[in-house]
């Protein structure tokens, strides 16, 4: 490798999963860094994500195996330096790397009743209008007995 080629990382983050027809990733952020290809191991990619960024919860970084167009059937789990050196491969030939970020949600909170919410004739109440035929649900409230 010369010294004078410049690398970078794609990173994606702040997003999540969505899968309707094709995977995709939503709500992202997109940040482009240049790193040193040389230094990077799968501690200095949490690393970069947590403290460099400050997410400081995440649960997997995949990478995108570029030369495909989807993301479908073509995201790779980053997890060890294993996997860290199978995403350099890529890296090395196309001099840039997309990289995505699985969040954690950060306040899971658990209830005892499952509410199911659908569209149906019946009562409206708690239920209010924004004047453009869209409805929306202000409160749902259980009371503990």
């Amino acid at each position: 490798m010369s010294s004078d080629e410049e690398y970078y990382i794609i990173l994606h983050v702040g997003g999540h999963f969505v899968k309707d027809q094709y995977v995709r990733y939503a709500g992202e952020e997109v940040i482009r860094l240049k790193e040193d290809l040389d230094t990077i191991s799968y501690f200095e990619l949490c690393k970069l994500v947590k403290i460099g960024l400050g997410f400081n919860t995440f649960m997997l970084i995949y990478f995108h195996k570029l030369g495909t167009i989807r993301l479908q059937n073509n995201l790779r789990v980053i997890c060890d330096d294993i996997s860290t050196i199978a995403m350099l491969d890529f890296w090395v030939k196309f001099k840039e790397i997309d990289l995505y970020v699985e969040h954690e949600v950060d306040n899971l909170i658990i209830i005892d009743k499952i509410y199911l919410l659908t569209v149906g004739e019946g009562d409206d109440e708690g239920v209010e209008s924004d004047g453009e035929g869209e409805m929306m649900l202000v409160i749902l409230q259980h009371q503990m007995e």
